[in-house]
């Protein structure tokens, strides 16, 4: 089905509580952002701010003890807080994939390659086996993972490089028109970490891909995002296209994080 043009991922004034054992915790306080096609939004905070809550709540996977008391996550208007089980099962992974930031704890290890790359096919698309194989193959290919014997190894038996690789490769083969890309280079060396940055930057532009990026390095955000959001203590401080938030940063916080790495 086509997609109306004005397609956004939108998340409206979201507050998330957490009940812990030293009572409620607010994780994440009236945060309200954007995310359009063929853009990359960039969810910039240090550890602990509420960057993680946020895409979590997007996806539908809050912990038990997390809970949304009020706002909404909507895409094209339409509530994903309030979808029926099988809805969720349709959306996700279909038309909103994410890759996270361990993959080696993400990707199933008794799973190979292969088995990893076809389940979503075979069960959303409603592939044949030959058909699912034909596409993971090309997806496994766009992110210049080139030889066929790796589909059939084990994510224990690739680099951490590969297995990112491999989760992205993953949610892209779903054909997604959204990416929720949580710390996805944190882990990785800098030459890894700078190819897979250009991979994702590309398939936003080949694919008309809208992406929130969460990071905490104002490095990575100057490289690939087209819209930033800064967040603190739970809250979004600051809005703004990456040349506003670069050369003209207006919260005190904004400048304190730009000052420690510019």
């Amino acid at each position: 089905m086509e997609q109306p043009k004005n397609d956004v991922l939108r998340v409206k004034r979201l507050h998330v509580e957490f009940q812990t054992s030293h009572g409620m915790v607010h994780a994440v306080k009236d945060v309200s952002l954007e995310v359009k096609r063929g853009r990359i939004h960039a969810l910039v905070g240090e550890s602990g701010s509420g960057k993680s809550v946020t895409s979590l709540t997007i996806m539908n996977l809050l912990a038990g003890n997390g809970k949304v008391i009020s706002g909404d996550v909507t895409l094209n208007e339409k509530s994903l807080l309030k979808l029926s089980g099988k809805e969720k099962r349709q959306l996700y992974g279909d038309r909103i994939g994410m890759i996270f930031q361990d993959p080696t704890a993400a990707l199933d290890p008794l799973f190979t390659v292969e088995q990893l790359l076809l389940e979503g096919l075979r069960k959303h698309r409603k592939m044949s086996k030959k058909q699912a194989r034909e596409v993971a193959l090309e997806s496994l290919r766009m992110m210049n993972l080139r030889d066929p014997e790796l589909m059939k190894k084990k994510p224990y038996e690739l680099s951490g490089g590969m297995c990112q690789r491999v989760m992205i490769a993953i949610a892209m083969s779903m054909k997604p028109d959204y990416l929720i890309a949580d710390e996805p280079t944190t882990a990785l060396d800098v030459t890894v970490q700078k190819q897979i940055l250009e991979e994702i930057y590309q398939l936003s532009r080949k694919e008309n891909l809208g992406v929130l990026f969460i990071t905490h390095d104002l490095g990575v955000v100057a490289e690939i995002a087209d819209d930033v959001s800064i967040m603190k203590d739970g809250e979004i401080v600051e809005n703004g296209t990456v040349e506003e938030i670069f050369y003209h940063p207006q919260h005190s916080y904004t400048k304190k994080l730009l000052d420690a790495v510019l």
